[in-house]
């Protein structure tokens, strides 16, 4: 078994740089790299999409514990690794309003 599958990103990963556009014809965004840190979602459901804005990835529910490790620029989105529903490992976006840290 993969590393990244134990969750344990290496730090490379961890500071891989993430940015262009939101998928959506919109504005570009760019993410901070951050000390990886817990955060519990406190809405009834949140998404976990494949970038700002963009296309549903996952949905978390109330209480559920996320590790993040990224913060767009404009401090709206934390950044965190995902097993891709449609395969693999790729990063997600979680709404920061809708969170707090545990």
């Amino acid at each position: 078994m993969s590393e990244i599958n134990n969750n344990k990103v290496n730090d490379e990963q961890l500071n891989e740089v993430v940015g262009g556009n939101d998928g959506m014809g919109g504005e570009n965004y760019s993410v901070t790299d951050i000390k990886p840190r817990w955060v519990r979602v406190t809405s009834s459901t949140l998404n976990c999409r494949y970038w700002p804005n963009g296309e549903i990835a996952k949905v978390y529910e109330r209480g559920h514990r996320l590790k993040v490790d990224g913060l767009t620029t404009d401090g709206q989105w934390w950044r965190l690794w995902i097993y891709d529903p449609r395969g693999g490992e790729c990063y997600g976006y979680i709404y920061r309003a809708y969170t707090e840290l545990d």
